[in-house]
C-alpha cells in the first residue's frame, strides 16, 4: 500500500515512517533520561554563605550565632549542595554568572535579634536572605531554596529547643513556688471560712431583730389606732358626763320641792287625827244626828282613805319605775345597743328634740364623721350609767328607814289605818243605835288609825329630805366625774402625742433594722462566696502544684527535642528523586499524543486514491488508520519499556502500564485521525491547543478555573490517570480504561463519519480539506 503525505505529492518511505516513530520517543526518552536518578547527581550543585554577623555578647560572652550556622552548614555531610563561603561582591558574581546556584545570606545584627528574646520589651526577629541565580538550572534554584530553608527550620529548632528547657527549668521553680502559694491559700481559706460563719451569724441576728422590730412597729401602729379611739372615746365620755352633771343638777333642782310637800302632807294628817278625836269625844252628842246624816260622813271618809290608798299605791309605783328604770338603763347600756343619741331617743330617755340639742353641743360643725358617732356613743353610755345609779339610789331613799319607818312603809300603814278605820266607823255607823259602846270603841279606833297615819306621812317628810340630798349628791359626784373625765381627755392627748412620737421612732428603728439585716445578708452571702471562691482557688493552686511538671536534665533534653521537632524527618531519603509516576505518565501521554499530531500532519488521514473506490466505507477507514495504529503501537512498545525500567514497578504493575500505554498510542492515534479528517489544518490545531489544556493542568495545580473545567473532558486526563494509578499503586485505572474506550468509539465514530463525508464529497473539495 502506497502512503501518501500530506499537503505533498512525494511518497512516504521507510525513512519518514521511522522518523514518525522516532519523534515522540525521543522527546519522552530525553526528557526521561536527564532526570533519571538525578537526586544522585545533586552534589554537583554550588551555592555560595555569605555571612555578615559579628556576633552578640551575653552575660559578658561572645556568642557567634551566625558563624555557628555557616559551619553547621559547610560541614553537613548528608547535604547534596556544596556550600561556599565567600563575601557578598563574589556571591553576587557567582550568581551573576551561574557559578552559584544560591547565596545564602546572614545579615549584620543576626546575632543580637536571636538573643533578644531574653527580654520581651527588646525581642527582635531576624532572617536568612537567600538569593537564586537567573541563569543557573531551575531544578538547582529550587533545591538550594530548599535546603536554605531546611537549615533556617534547623537552626530554629535548636534555639527552640534551648528556649525550652529554660521553661521546663522554671516549671520546676514554678512548682515548688505554687505549692507554698496553695499553703497560704489554705490558711486563707481558714480566715474566710471563719469570716463567712461570724457574718451568717450576724445576718441571723440581724434578721430576727429586724422581724422583732416589725412587730414591734405593726403593734405600735395597732397601739396608736387603739390610743385614737380610747382618746376619742374619753372625749366622748368627758362630754357624757357633762351631760349626766347637768341632768342631775336639773333633777336635784326637781326633788329640792318634795321636803315641803311631804310635811305638808303630814301636817294635814296630823289635823285629820286631831279632828277624829274631837269627833270620837263628842259622838255621844251626836249619834243620833249622825245616824240621820251617815251616808254624807261616810263618803267624806272613802274620799280621805282612797287618797291615802292612792299615794301608797303611787309611791309604790314610782319606786317600782324607778328600780325598773334604772334596770332598763343597765340592761341597754351593757347590751352593746346604744350607738348614740338615736338609740336613746328610740328608748325613750331623750326626745327628738333634746337629741337635736344635745348633738349641737357635742359635735359642732367640721366635726369628723367618726368622732362624733364616739362623742354620742360616750355620751349615751354615760348617761345611761349615771340614770341608772341616780334611780337606784331614789328607790333606795323611799325604802331607806328612820325610826323603823321609811316613807313606804308608813303610806302604807296610813293607807291601812284610814282603810281599817273607815271600815269600823261604817260597821259603828249601822250599828250606832243598836250598841254605843261599840261605837265609842270604834272611835277609839279611828283616833288609832289616824295617829297612824299621821305617823306615817310625817316618816314620809322625815325621808324625804335624804332622798333630796341623795340626788344632790349624785350631781355633785356627777360634776366632779365630768372633771376627772375632762383631765383624763387631756392626759389622753398628751399620751396620744407620746405614743406618735413612740411609733415614729419605732418605724424608723424597724427600717433601719432592716437595712442592716439586708445589709448583713448581703455581706453573709459575699463571704459565703468569698469564702467558696477561696476554696476553690485553694483547691486549685494545690491541684495546680501538683500537675506543675518537674523535670530532671535528662527528662528536659528529650522533651525540647520532641516538642521542637515534633515530625521526625525520614531517614536516608535525601532529596527526593524528581522521577515520580505522575512525571513519566506526563512525559509519555505528551510523546503519545505529539505522535500522532506528527503522524498526521505527515500521513494524509484520507487517500485521494481511494476516494472514488468501490470499497466500503469502513475498510476505507481501515485503510486510512492502519498506518497511524501502527507507529503508535511501536511508539507505546517503546516508551512503555523505558518507563517500567526507571520506575520501581513489580511485574504486574508493568504490564499493567504497558497495556494502558498501547491503549492510550491507538486512542490518540484515532482521535487525530478524526480531527485531521474533519478539520484538517484546524484539527492539527485543535489537537495542540488540546494538549497544552491537559498538561497545563498536570504541571501545576494552581491553574485557572477554565483549565481545571476542561481538562478532565480531553482524551489525555483518563490515560495520564490511569498511567499515575497502576505507578503508584493506587486506584483509578478502571476508570481510566473506561475513560479511553470512550474516546475510543468517539474518534472511531468521527473518523469513520469523516470517510462517509468525503465519499459524498465533490474529490477536489475532500481532497483540499483532507
Amino acid at each position: 500500500m502506497r502512503l501518501e503525505r500530506a499537503n505533498s505529492k512525494r511518497p512516504v518511505t521507510w525513512v519518514s515512517f521511522l522518523g514518525l516513530v522516532l519523534i515522540p520517543i525521543i522527546v519522552a526518552a530525553g526528557f526521561i533520561l536527564a532526570t533519571w536518578k538525578s537526586g544522585d547527581r545533586l552534589d554537583s550543585i554550588d551555592a555560595a554563605i555569605v555571612n555578615a554577623d559579628e556576633g552578640a555578647e551575653v552575660d559578658g560572652q561572645t556568642v557567634p550565632l551566625g558563624r555557628q550556622l555557616t559551619s553547621g552548614l559547610v560541614s553537613e555531610e548528608d547535604t547534596a549542595i556544596n556550600w561556599e563561603i565567600t563575601d557578598a561582591e563574589t556571591a553576587e558574581q557567582g550568581l551573576a554568572d551561574g557559578t552559584f546556584a544560591a547565596a545564602l545570606t546572614i545579615p549584620e545584627g543576626f546575632s543580637r535579634a536571636v538573643t533578644s528574646v531574653e527580654d520581651a520589651s527588646t525581642a527582635t526577629q531576624t532572617r536568612i536572605d537567600v538569593d537564586v541565580s537567573e541563569v543557573a538550572p531551575a531544578a538547582d534554584t529550587l533545591i538550594s531554596q530548599a535546603i536554605a530553608e531546611a537549615a533556617r527550620t534547623t537552626f530554629n529548632t535548636e534555639m527552640t529547643k534551648t528556649y525550652l528547657d529554660s521553661i521546663y527549668v522554671g516549671f520546676n521553680e514554678m512548682g515548688t513556688q505554687m505549692r507554698d502559694l496553695g499553703e497560704a491559700a489554705g490558711e486563707l481559706e481558714k480566715g474566710t471560712d471563719e469570716l463567712s460563719r461570724g457574718t451568717s451569724e450576724a445576718a441571723t441576728g440581724a434578721g430576727e431583730l429586724a422581724a422583732g422590730m416589725t412587730e414591734l412597729d405593726t403593734a405600735g401602729g395597732e397601739l396608736a389606732t387603739g390610743a385614737g379611739d380610747l382618746e376619742s372615746g374619753v372625749g366622748d365620755l368627758a362630754a357624757g358626763t357633762s351631760e349626766l352633771a347637768t341632768g342631775l343638777d336639773e333633777a336635784a333642782t326637781g326633788t329640792k320641792d318634795l321636803p315641803e310637800s311631804t310635811d305638808k302632807l303630814a301636817d294635814g294628817a296630823d289635823e285629820l287625827s286631831t279632828g277624829v278625836d274631837e269627833y270620837t269625844k263628842s259622838i255621844d252628842e251626836i249619834i243620833e244626828g249622825f245616824a240621820g246624816s251617815g251616808d254624807t260622813g261616810g263618803g267624806d271618809l272613802g274620799q280621805v282613805v282612797d287618797g291615802a290608798q292612792g299615794l301608797s299605791r303611787g309611791l309604790h309605783d314610782y319606786r317600782d319605775g324607778l328600780v325598773r328604770n334604772a334596770d332598763d338603763a343597765r340592761t341597754l347600756m351593757n347590751s352593746g345597743q346604744v350607738t348614740g343619741l338615736d338609740s336613746l331617743v328610740d328608748a325613750g330617755l331623750l326626745t327628738s328634740g333634746e337629741a337635736k340639742q344635745v348633738r349641737a353641743q357635742l359635735c359642732p360643725e367640721g366635726t369628723p364623721a367618726e368622732t362624733c358617732a364616739g362623742l354620742e356613743r360616750a355620751y349615751a353610755t354615760g348617761l345611761l350609767g349615771g340614770t341608772s345609779g341616780a334611780l337606784d339610789q331614789a328607790a333606795a331613799g323611799l325604802e331607806e328607814e328612820r325610826d323603823g319607818v321609811s316613807l313606804l312603809s308608813g303610806i302604807e300603814e296610813l293607807a291601812t289605818g284610814l282603810e281599817d278605820g273607815l271600815g269600823e266607823l261604817t260597821e259603828g255607823m249601822e250599828s250606832i243605835a243598836d250598841n254605843a259602846d261599840e261605837l265609842l270603841e270604834a272611835s277609839q279606833g279611828l283616833r288609832s288609825g289616824a295617829a297612824s297615819v299621821a305617823e306615817g306621812n310625817r316618816q314620809l317628810a322625815d325621808g324625804m329630805p335624804g332622798l333630796a340630798d341623795g340626788i344632790a349628791q349624785a350631781a355633785e359626784g356627777s360634776a366632779q366625774l365630768d372633771e376627772g373625765a375632762g383631765q383624763l381627755s387631756d392626759g389622753m392627748g398628751e399620751f396620744r402625742d407620746g405614743l406618735d412620737q413612740y411609733v415614729a421612732g419605732v418605724s424608723s428603728a424597724t427600717t433601719g433594722t432592716g437595712d442592716l439585716a439586708t445589709g448583713l445578708t448581703a455581706l453573709s452571702d459575699g463571704t459565703t462566696e468569698l469564702d467558696e471562691g477561696m476554696g476553690t482557688f485553694s483547691e486549685g493552686v494545690q491541684k495546680g502544684a501538683e500537675e506543675v511538671p518537674s523535670y530532671t536534665a535528662p527528662e528536659r533534653d528529650t522533651l525540647a527535642e520532641v516538642v521542637s521537632s515534633s515530625i521526625e524527618s525520614p531517614d536516608d531519603r535525601g532529596v527526593p528523586d524528581l522521577l515520580q509516576g505522575t512525571t513519566i505518565a506526563l512525559l509519555i501521554m505528551l510523546a503519545l499524543w505529539i505522535g500522532g499530531i506528527v503522524t498526521y500532519t505527515v500521513l494524509r488521514p484520507v487517500q485521494a486514491a481511494v476516494l472514488l473506490s468501490t470499497e466500503s466505507s469502513p475498510a476505507i477507514w481501515l485503510r486510512g488508520l492502519a498506518p497511524g495504529l501502527l507507529v503508535g503501537a511501536v511508539q507505546a512498545v517503546v516508551l512503555s519499556s523505558l518507563a517500567t525500567t526507571v520506575l520501581d514497578v513489580d511485574t504486574t504493575q508493568a504490564v499493567r502500564i504497558v497495556l494502558l500505554t498501547f491503549a492510550s498510542a491507538l486512542v490518540f492515534m484515532i482521535f487525530n485521525f478524526a480531527l485531521v479528517a474533519w478539520l484538517g489544518g484546524v484539527g492539527r490545531f485543535v489537537s495542540v491547543i488540546a494538549l497544552v489544556l491537559a498538561v497545563a493542568g498536570r504541571t501545576i495545580g494552581a491553574v485557572p478555573e477554565f483549565f481545571a473545567a476542561v481538562a478532565p473532558l480531553l482524551p489525555l486526563t483518563p490515560a495520564m490517570n490511569g498511567f499515575a494509578a497502576i505507578a503508584g499503586g493506587t486506584t483509578g485505572a478502571g476508570a481510566a480504561c473506561a475513560g479511553l474506550l470512550a474516546w475510543a468509539v468517539i474518534g472511531g465514530v468521527a473518523s469513520l463519519l469523516a470517510i462517509v463525508r468525503a465519499r459524498t464529497t465533490k474529490p477536489e473539495v475532500a481532497l483540499a480539506m483532507a
